[in-house]
């Protein structure tokens, strides 16, 4: 049995392959990032889908949470090496989701052409692998665009658009749409006096995806620096697991102006601060990834977004401000943006 905790001292357990199912199960082994498991968004998101579909199909999953990228690229060199050498006709999907790995990926996936039952599916890239293997990206573009529009529903005051770091490609697309539908949002709704501030939290690749709560409290007192007496601040983490850090943050200081945007999973029964929240239905998308393996018809590359119910935005308070027509109307403009954006 591996184990691994989250940043709160949560235990996940990793089942062993075979202990309680044949070795000749199809087995699915995913290779996360470090720090990866535990953001309770993007990552939990996917571990929940690959073991609903191990329920679904039965399956065998092996869920690795390496503690470096040293420690994670040497779980792909041993699974690369491990495939080219064997010999039994068990089926295996490697799952990548960390763009971490991606220039490993890229100079190495050739090497599971020499096994026929070695597959893999690498996640969130638009650029297709050369040889074998597939990708898939979610884009946030249209579910952030009609974020940004939103934004303007709350009262005057601050929007912080916070950003793991400006490398990663799904959180600068993520921005780029918060900010395309921030400028547009005239176009929807009564404009409020909002003012859009946009932070990176580190400047390194695949970075700022956790910090300390410490760090949470003292962005949000520099940006309550901006606010006039009654102005109200918003921030839209988009940076994994630290978003959690900004919600605790929120939460101990319980400042009557301070809301936030949940982004990946539903976090509106959060009544008293979520405005609204901006999901991401990775596990959803894996289940049904995983049956098209199983059936030998997983696409070469997809790109899903809000017309395909991949992403979608959930109203909190917010919907007291903003006529569900209007919402729908939003829903419809984001979906052609987001078309035109990727050729969809």
């Amino acid at each position: 049995m591996l184990t691994c905790c989250t940043k709160d001292g949560e235990t996940i357990y990793l089942p062993t392959p075979g202990e309680e199912q044949p070795a000749a199960t199809p087995l699915v082994t995913v290779i996360y990032g470090p720090d990866g498991l535990g953001d309770r968004s993007y990552n939990d998101l996917i571990y929940k889908g690959v073991e609903a579909a191990a329920k679904k199909y039965g399956l065998r999953t092996l869920q690795l949470a390496p503690e470096s990228e040293e420690q994670g690229l040497t779980y792909l060199e041993t699974m690369f090496s491990q495939m080219e050498s064997a010999t039994d006709t068990v089926r295996r999907l490697f799952v990548t989701p960390s763009p971490l790995y991606d220039a490993f990926i890229r100079k190495n996936n050739k090497r599971l052409e020499k096994n026929p039952n070695a597959d893999l599916l690498y996640m969130e890239t638009t650029k297709p692998l050369e040889g074998k293997g597939s990708t898939l990206y979610i884009d946030y573009y249209g579910a952030m665009y009609m974020g940004g529009c939103l934004s303007h529903a709350i009262q005057d005051g601050v929007v912080t658009l916070i950003l793991a770091n400006p490398y990663t490609q799904t959180v600068v697309e993520a921005g780029e749409g918060f900010e395309a539908g921030f400028n547009d949002s005239s176009n929807y709704h009564v404009k409020n006096e909002v003012v859009l501030h946009k932070r990176y939290l580190s400047y390194e690749p695949v970075g700022g995806f956790t910090i300390a709560d410490t760090t949470a409290t003292r962005i949000i007192n520099e940006e309550e620096a901006y606010l006039k007496v009654i102005d109200y601040l918003m921030i839209v983490p988009v940076c994994g697991g630290s978003m959690h850090s900004f919600i605790r943050s929120l939460w101990q200081t319980l400042g009557g102006g301070d809301y936030y945007f949940g982004i990946d999973g539903d976090m509106t029964a959060d009544r008293r601060f979520c405005a609204l929240s901006i999901l991401k239905r990775i596990d959803t998308v894996m289940i049904d990834y995983i049956g098209m393996w199983l059936q030998g018809t997983m696409p070469k590359h997809q790109t899903l977004g809000l017309k395909d119910d991949a992403t979608d935005v959930v109203l909190g308070y917010v919907a007291e401000d903003v006529p569900t027509n209007e919402v729908d109307s939003l829903r419809q403009v984001a979906i052609r943006k987001e078309g035109e954006r990727y050729g969809k």
